[in-house]
């Protein structure tokens, strides 16, 4: 719930709007500036309500004092009509709005409400932010095979419920990838994308961090603040690398998903939340379970509906989409002269296991176009020494397995004198596989 402060010296307008408001905020009032503040450095209110007139101060120096000090918390000022001139003085100042005496209510409600939404806007904008720096060069899914076709198949169609999703498959498949996807393509697209790296949490900072705290909940919390649920909104929460969260933990984060309510550290207050739940693990969360270190009450209620990405390896027909793709967004970044790879070369990234999945493929052509910046065709040469050898050695097996074909057909040809019926019945082949054999090989009869 949100919280709104109303700072006025008038009994009637403070009780007034705090009636008006209760149902909709958590109101705080005040008559005098120095009473605001003190409220405000506890309870960190999304929105003041400062009359211009109070018998401590000026409104428009304590509205200075709370832009420097708290410049998250928004500001609609209160002026009679004869103070216009200095309600205009106060916008250039900070003040989102400001509402003339004697005021409407529908009006500073929706006044209110614009506000807040302008704050939610914000916060939207700061987490995109943080995106952008996390690098996500993947505008689109690139992939031609059918099991990922089929993948986005089932996430778009999902992409409009609100059940709990569980994405599985080892690390750097693009599990994260296919959340966002989800949250871009259903109704949810214009709220905040709120990913939380599970692993990367220390488990002392853990609820902290997705409940949020008031402050004084514990040493050191000097401030409120919101956690990633309640920033969330009605977006969606990512928890990657799920499997990694405390035990201590799983059971409030799974009623957190049964009531859809939360408590932040320090407070008794609930707070509702719409937010939607994607999950994504690499881990087998049943062999957890049977570890005891994943509650299976929590691993059917992330796990509503399924999503399992197969690795690199196992999509091949995915690699030379995903290799063009990257060479073209590389050659943009460095301003590069590399146009393409040789086939030798393409051939090497599909013999390849990848065991970094798409991560690594996207690492290694990165590493490739910076050591190879004055090069306009990439060769086999220039790959690292992981591709290159596992080229070799399939070459060399390859060679071995033609080697010997060609001598069991040599063999059989000169038993049968060249007939190609006969040489075929004892090859157990066909006539006509057996003639495109010898002229793939070069094999001619010598009289």
């Amino acid at each position: 719930m949100n919280k709104i402060l109303v700072i006025d010296d008038e009994q009637g307008v403070r009780e007034s709007l705090r009636f008006v408001l209760k149902n909709r905020y958590k109101v705080f009032v005040s008559s005098t500036g120095k009473e605001g503040l003190a409220i405000i450095e506890k309870e960190l209110p999304d929105v003041v309500i400062l009359d211009i007139l109070l018998p401590d101060t000026n409104g428009i120096a304590l509205l200075k004092e709370i832009r420097d000090k708290f410049k998250n918390i928004s500001v609609i000022m209160l002026t009679a009509v004869s103070q216009i001139k200095t309600a205009v003085e106060a916008i250039k100042m900070g003040a989102v709005d400001y509402i003339t005496k004697p005021f409407n209510i529908e009006e500073l409600v929706l006044t209110i409400e614009k506000t807040l939404k302008t704050k939610n806007l914000i916060t939207h904008i700061e987490f995109l932010k943080e995106e952008i720096k996390t690098e996500y060069p993947l505008d689109t899914i690139v992939y031609k095979s059918k099991i990922m076709a089929e993948i986005i198949k089932i996430a778009e169609k999902i992409a409009f419920t609100d059940s709990p999703i569980l994405i599985t498959g080892p690390t750097g498949v693009g599990k994260e990838l296919i959340a966002r996807f989800i949250h871009e393509t259903g109704p949810r697209r214009d709220q905040p994308f709120v990913s939380i790296h599970c692993a990367a949490i220390p488990e002392t900072l853990f609820e902290s961090e997705i409940f949020g705290y008031e402050k004084g909940a514990f040493t050191n919390a000097f401030k409120s603040k919101k956690g990633k649920i309640e920033i969330a909104g009605s977006g969606t929460l990512f928890f990657d690398e799920v499997g990694e969260i405390p035990l201590s933990i799983q059971v409030k984060l799974l009623r957190f998903l049964e009531e859809k309510k939360f408590s932040p550290l320090g407070s008794n207050e609930l707070i509702e939340s719409n937010a939607r739940v994607i999950s994504a693990t690499s881990k087998n969360l049943k062999e957890e379970i049977g570890k005891g270190k994943f509650r299976e009450d929590l691993f059917y209620r992330l796990s509503v509906i399924p999503i399992e990405i197969p690795p690199l390896k196992e999509r091949k027909e995915d690699i030379i989409p995903l290799l063009q793709y990257y060479i073209k967004f590389f050659k943009m970044k460095f301003n590069s002269k590399i146009q393409d790879f040789s086939q030798e070369a393409k051939e090497a990234f599909l013999e390849y296991d990848w065991p970094g999945n798409v991560r690594e493929l996207k690492n290694i052509i990165e590493r490739i176009f910076v050591l190879n910046s004055e090069k306009v065709i990439i060769e086999l040469d220039d790959l690292p020494e992981e591709l290159r050898v596992r080229k070799r050695i399939f070459r060399s097996f390859k060679e071995e397995v033609e080697n010997f074909e060609k001598k069991l057909i040599e063999d059989a040809l000169k038993k049968a004198n060249w007939n190609q019926t006969k040489a075929a019945e004892i090859l157990k082949t066909t006539r006509r596989i057996l003639r495109y054999k010898i002229q793939k090989y070069g094999l001619k009869r010598n009289n």
